[in-house]
This record gives C-alpha cells, sequence and structure tokens, in this order.
C-alpha cells in the first residue's frame, strides 16, 4: 500500500521591508525629538552639540558640507565624498590650532 504525501506551497512573509523602514522613521523621529528638547531646554547640552557636530571654525564645516552636497549631487560614492568632507575639516581644524 503505497502513499503519497503533499506540501501546500509556502508562502513567503512580507513586510519585512515596512518593519525596517518604520524603525529607521521612529529612530529619525526620536533623534530629532531629542535635539529638539535639548535645544530648548539645555542651553551646555545645544552648545556641546554644536561643536560635537560642527567642530572648528562652523563656516568652514558649512562649506565642506555644501561641497559634500555637491559631491553627491555629481554621483560621487558616498565613501569618498565622506572621506573629502573628512579632510576639509579636521585639516581647517587643524590649521586654526597652530
Amino acid at each position: 500500500m503505497g502513499y503519497r504525501v503533499e506540501y501546500q506551497q509556502v508562502k513567503k512573509a512580507r513586510g519585512g521591508e515596512k518593519r525596517t523602514s518604520r524603525l529607521a522613521a521612529l529612530t529619525v523621529l526620536c533623534l530629532f525629538l531629542f535635539l529638539l528638547l535639548v535645544n530648548g531646554f539645555w542651553p551646555r547640552g545645544a552648545e556641546a552639540l554644536r561643536d560635537l557636530l560642527l567642530p572648528g571654525d562652523a563656516a568652514v564645516t558649512v562649506a565642506a558640507l555644501e561641497d559634500l552636497a555637491l559631491e553627491l549631487r555629481t554621483g560621487e560614492e558616498l565613501s569618498s565624498a565622506l572621506e573629502n568632507f573628512c579632510r576639509k575639516v579636521v585639516s581647517e581644524a587643524e590649521l586654526g590650532s597652530d
């Protein structure tokens, strides 16, 4: 007496991409809320964050950020554009500290 096992087709679980994008959005939202609260209620913390995010002369960092955006718009690789950005900021910080 023979028998045959028939399996039903396995459906792939969907929604993995949705969870990842929700996590990223929630992370960005929490970071934005944190920065907003620090800026509004903790002046010394806001100054520390400003020094961390914009090291050295703020004008130099802003100019380097504009160059970074321009490089990314022209199709430069992210790693190369970030490397150039960091080099500009660090070199200006070293020149300013001499």
